[in-house]
């Protein structure tokens, strides 16, 4: 399925979302003061408008100036303030949650499903009279519901810091893929993998060679990085092929570049980089692999022609020559393994007949508030229905996809649900 939404409509959505839940929370919040406690809510709104800016400007620099103006003291102050500024969000999101659940769910139910009892003056307790307000005074419900909610609030926090410490370590995939008409010959390869690199301030050289070395130690047959090999800037590259240059695989190491390297406005640089790392870089073309005694093709295109397939299967041709390129030599019996920086394009690849895909791009969805088998509660899910792991073509049940979590981040060097992957995959 093609992305339902495109990046920038997708940011759009992301902002307008989160500004209109922290106003409708704003709102609660202030109509909660006045009610309880009058006196409080004379600078309710002022305080309301700061909190509303601390939470959202950084978001609207994240998700609409980001990914086209990368000034590096932007990327400094990120990391400095990530932290509060995440639990900002999280609590934001829990008090507006319970909040809401209160006015809309709580509320409702009490007023449909008890009864309401005719109280005399002689039954009002002393608590319902009329008092005078007491600042230091504070009614035992209140106290309890307080106290209750400030420890679930204590409990979130440690749980959300605690799911984003956790997910640093990251997890190595050992996964079978089965390929329909694959050579004996060609049964029991494996492909090591590692997408969206995202070589930064947040993705220092240490942190990635220690990376290359988990990926190096899986002893794989053949090394693949599908794209996103920087995050901004051109000359993140050198730090990212210091820490990537020692890999080595008895089939090579080959890659094709992602939509952060064309971020750079110096994809040349990026390029001509990482090959002198010693990664090869399919740039829509292919290149025969030999395995004993057969073969199999493997596949890669650029991040700016992935669409180009739409043309070729509604003309039979590209301007570009780009899929003419791509598939150019492949015979009809060679299992075909093609790299794709995003996943998106999934089922036209397929109708092409590809047998395998492999991408990134997603990052697993990066913060995933829930995860049931592949239902994906998180931003990315709302561009497409392809997040992480392993997917079937619907035009061609042979055709197979495998999305990556990837290593780095974008925005803010934060992972929730969703630990950075290298992959080993075994073709059987």
């Amino acid at each position: 399925m093609i992305s339902l939404v495109s990046q920038s409509t997708l940011n759009l959505l992301m902002v307008g979302g989160a500004i209109l839940f922290h106003l409708l929370t704003a709102r609660l919040v202030v109509a909660y003061m006045r009610r309880r406690r009058p006196i409080l809510s004379r600078n309710a709104w002022g305080w309301t408008a700061v909190s509303l800016i601390l939470l959202d400007l950084p978001l609207v620099y994240l998700q609409l100036l980001h990914k086209s103006w990368h000034p590096l003291w932007t990327d400094q102050i990120m990391s400095l303030i990530w932290v509060p500024w995440a639990l900002l969000q999280a609590n934001a999101l829990l008090l507006g949650t319970a909040l809401g659940a209160h006015r809309w769910i709580y509320t409702p139910l009490r007023k449909s499903f008890m009864k309401k009892k005719r109280r005399t003056v002689d039954q009002v307790s002393v608590s319902d009279r009329e008092v005078p307000y007491n600042p230091l005074v504070i009614p035992r419900r209140q106290f309890i519901r307080s106290a209750t909610f400030a420890l679930g609030g204590i409990a979130a926090n440690a749980t959300f810091l605690g799911a984003a410490n956790s997910d640093e370590e990251s997890v190595v995939e050992r996964i079978k893929i089965r390929v329909p008409n694959l050579p004996e010959e060609l049964k029991g390869t494996t492909i090591g993998m590692i997408s969206d690199i995202h070589s930064s301030l947040f993705m220092g050289r240490e942190r990635m060679q220690r990376y290359a070395e988990t990926l190096q130690e899986l002893k794989a047959d053949l090394i693949v990085l599908p794209g996103d090999f920087v995050n901004s800037r051109s000359q993140e590259v050198h730090p990212f092929a210091e820490a990537f240059s020692r890999l080595s695989a008895p089939h090579g190491v080959y890659g094709v570049t992602g939509n952060h390297d064309y971020y750079t406005r110096e994809i040349d640089i990026v390029t001509k980089e990482v090959e002198e790392a010693g990664i090869k870089l399919l740039r829509n073309e292919n290149v025969q692999i030999k395995k004993d005694g057969t073969t199999f093709r493997l596949l890669g295109i650029d991040d700016d022609a992935i669409y180009d397939i739409r043309d070729y299967l509604k003309d039979g041709r590209t301007e570009k020559g780009t899929i003419e390129n791509l598939t150019k030599g492949i015979g009809e019996e060679e299992p075909t393994i093609f790299l794709c920086h995003k996943p998106y394009p999934f089922e036209q690849y397929a109708e092409l007949g590809i047998d395998l895909m492999l991408s990134g791009h997603t990052h697993g969805g990066q913060i995933v508030l829930a995860k049931l088998d592949k239902l994906n509660v998180s931003v990315a899910s709302l561009a497409s229905t392809y997040i992480s792991g392993l997917y079937k073509a619907h035009a061609n049940h042979d055709a197979q996809m495998y999305i990556s979590r990837g290593i780095g981040t974008v925005g803010i060097p934060l992972r929730i649900n969703c630990p950075p992957e290298i992959t080993h995959i075994m073709l059987v």
